[in-house]
């Protein structure tokens, strides 16, 4: 099975190893949006189904790690502040709440990495069910 990136325009880029996919991955995160913000969205998963959403700011060094199978999201760091981010062309930015963002960048990556080499939801982060205010 192999994977997709999926980044804010919806341009698919396959992912077929470890190193391929860091690189592309630190490609899409350190690029310039719209806004003047590196702030985006992108998500990995098969050709027709996204499993896990990266709303991403590495200015900030957080992002939002969501496991859209199970609505799940990852939380590593205590919620500090929001992050914004550009979702899509159609969207323009989002808000994305201090209690999603609860993730470093580089655990981020991990995630991403680790998913991409097993196809299973990562486990070397806590995933908890999101509430209903976010």
């Amino acid at each position: 099975m192999t994977l997709l990136l999926r980044d804010y325009q919806g341009h698919p880029y396959e992912l077929t190893n470890a190193e391929k996919t860091s690189r592309r991955f630190d490609e899409q995160i350190e690029s310039i949006m719209p806004h003047g913000g590196c702030g985006q969205t992108l998500t990995v998963g098969t050709h027709d189904q996204p499993a896990l959403r990266i709303d991403i700011d590495i200015d900030a060094d957080r992002a939002a790690l969501r496991w859209l199978p199970d609505n799940t999201y990852a939380a590593e760091l205590d919620p500090d502040t929001p992050i914004t981010v550009y979702e899509s062309p159609d969207t323009g930015l989002l808000e994305i709440p201090a209690a999603l963002a609860r993730v470093s960048v580089a655990t981020a990556r991990f995630v991403v990495v680790d998913y991409v080499a097993t196809g299973r939801r990562p486990a070397n982060v806590g995933w908890r069910h999101e509430t209903p205010n976010c």
